[in-house]
């Protein structure tokens, strides 16, 4: 499986606080501007307010002064009580006809009050707002229709307009404060419901990355992008779904496969390590994970040539047929191995077989041939001649009559095969092959049965099988002798049936072949026959899935034995 990549380098914020950065700032910036326009469009009310209470002031000042007859202008000044008010009066010529300072404010304090003189002098009225909220005011003063100068005021605020200008300034103050701190949360919960969502997908995706591929995502209903980004990993995790499971079930096919397979399948690296390799390869790789040393070269050969092919290599005992294809995408090669030491060996058998049921057919044809040559030659009209000729014909027959016996039982064991077999009773097949062979004289015989023995087999294969052990055991045991077939349960699952002899018994070096086909040892076992009983008795305990074996010393005897396989106790119907 291909590693997964980590990140481990972290980012210092999340995207829920670059977020709610964002947010935060963007409510900052406006309830600043709102609170800038806010706060200039409520001083320039404040200024505007003050300019016409300065105005209204000052043309009622006027018109005051000019209902007064000359000189009473101070104390038309003086009858004021407004405190934010204070006036000066000029005459025509500009001279100043008041007192310099009015409600404790000097004249030369009064920015700009030249200008105003003198624009008001034209006829007109002048009106100029002033810093620290203050506004400068020229007025005409008209007596009797003329113009008879000019009335300057400088009006400030009074305290309680300033009062109320402040109390309102705290307030929005107050009220950005509460704003800001408003916009901040709610940007906080809109950046963690964005991220909340986000990171409900970002686990999904790690899921998916995992091969969780099992559990729908959540979050998939909305109608937003981050919905739509939902949806389309959704998408891709049921098609991640599908194609896994399709390549979950083909792995597990070609797992079968290979593991049902009896050729040893590898993909071996450069280095002669096994990357992949059936059940089936286990005895060619050494417990370090490397192939076994005799097939590398051939590997190397099909890694440079593309391919090799070799149908005799010898590992340990056994013989090996390799064939190797070089995987240019993995950098490796591909060998399949086939065992091919059983197939050599039932070659060489049945070349054996064949070589020996030829020689063993030839001498009792060529008697035949032999004793009808003679018999034509004359030997038919001697009756003494006649008679021993005829009696060696009657002898040489019965032979190939028995060695064809012999072939055709195995013949058809052979093409029989295992399987079928039944319950049989293990004891009733023992006494039938103690009643069909008679013990020589000078031998005793003892039977010696557990009782209730049943075991899985066929009952004619198993009775022929005893039979030809009992008829070796009793020509192979001179008297005074003792032969005994026994049959016992070993353990839970097996039977097992003995027939041992105190004969001559066998040598070691002949234990292992005495059950193969024509063969006969250099002893005295089986000198009379063809070297197939014992094959042709194999065969059968094979047939019904048991084993044959036997024990023996040369001089002290031999125990043949054979092991059944115990029949399944049968279920006790329901009365």
């Amino acid at each position: 499986m291909v590693g997964q990549t980590r990140f481990r380098r972290r980012r210092p914020f999340g995207v829920r606080l670059y977020l709610a950065f964002a947010f935060a700032g963007v409510a900052l910036i406006t309830a600043g501007l709102a609170y800038l326009l806010v706060s200039e469009s409520g001083q320039e009310a404040a200024d505007e307010q003050l300019d016409e209470i300065a105005r209204g002031t000052a043309v009622s000042l006027a018109s005051d002064v000019g209902a007064r007859p000359e000189g009473g202008a101070q104390t038309v000044l003086e009858s004021g009580d407004n405190e934010a008010i204070s006036a000066w009066v000029f005459d025509t010529e500009n001279r100043l006809i008041t007192n310099r300072t009015s409600e404790g404010v000097s004249l030369s304090e009064v920015d700009r009050f030249q200008r105003a003189v003198r624009e008001a002098q034209n006829g007109g009225t002048y009106v100029e707002p002033l810093p620290a909220g203050e506004t400068v005011v020229g007025v005409s003063v008209v007596r009797d229709g003329t113009f008879d100068g000019v009335l300057l005021v400088r009006a400030k605020r009074p305290p309680e307009l300033q009062e109320a200008i402040d109390a309102v300034r705290g307030d929005r103050i107050t009220a950005l404060g509460v704003a800001v701190l408003v916009a901040v949360a709610i940007s906080f919960l809109i950046a963690s419901a964005i991220t909340s969502r986000i990171k409900r997908l970002a686990d999904s995706a790690a899921k998916i990355s995992q091969g969780q591929l099992d559990q729908p995502l959540e979050g998939t209903g909305g109608r937003d992008e981050i919905t739509e980004l939902g949806q389309s990993l959704e998408t891709m995790r049921a098609a991640l779904r599908q194609t896994f499971e399709a390549l979950r079930s083909e792995r597990d096919r070609l797992s079968a496969i290979f593991d049902a397979l009896s050729d040893a399948v590898m993909v071996v690296g450069p280095d002669g390590g096994v990357r992949f390799a059936n059940p089936a390869a286990r005895p060619l790789i050494y417990a370090d994970g490397k192939v076994a040393a005799t097939l590398i070269p051939w590997l190397r050969r099909a890694s440079r040539g593309g391919s090799a092919e070799h149908d005799g290599l010898r590992i340990g005992e056994r013989v090996y047929a390799l064939q190797a294809r070089e995987i240019p995408a993995e950098g490796a090669v591909l060998a399949v191995v086939r065992d091919r030491t059983d197939e050599l060996r039932r070659e060489i058998a049945e070349k054996e077989f064949v070589s020996n049921a030829a020689h063993e057919l030839r001498n009792p044809i060529a008697g035949i041939s032999g004793a009808v040559e003679v018999l034509r030659s004359g030997a038919k009209d001697d009756p003494e001649a006649r008679e021993h000729f005829l009696r060696r014909l009657a002898e040489d027959t019965e032979r190939i009559s028995r060695l064809t016996e012999s072939l055709l039982t195995l013949a058809r064991i052979e093409s029989v095969g295992e399987g079928g077999t039944e319950v049989l009773d293990v004891g009733i097949a023992a006494e039938e092959a103690a009643q069909t062979v008679t013990p020589p004289d000078g031998i005793e015989f003892a039977l010696e049965l557990d009782p209730d023995l049943a075991a899985q087999g066929d009952r004619v294969l198993l009775r022929q099988v005893l039979i030809g052990l009992l008829t070796n055991a009793f020509k192979n045991t001179t008297p005074p002798g003792a032969v005994t077939l026994r049959a016992r349960r070993r353990g839970a699952t097996d039977i097992l049936i003995e027939v041992s002899d105190t004969g001559t018994g066998i040598p070691a070096d002949e234990i292992d072949r005495i059950f193969e086909r024509f063969y006969r040892g250099a002893g005295s076992l089986e000198q009379e026959g063809f070297g197939l009983g014992l094959s042709i008795a194999k065969r059968m305990v094979d047939v019904m899935g048991g084993e044959i074996g036997v024990d023996s010393e040369p001089g002290q005897g031999s125990d043949f034995w054979v092991r059944l396989p115990a029949a399944k106790p049968a279920a006790t119907p329901v009365a």
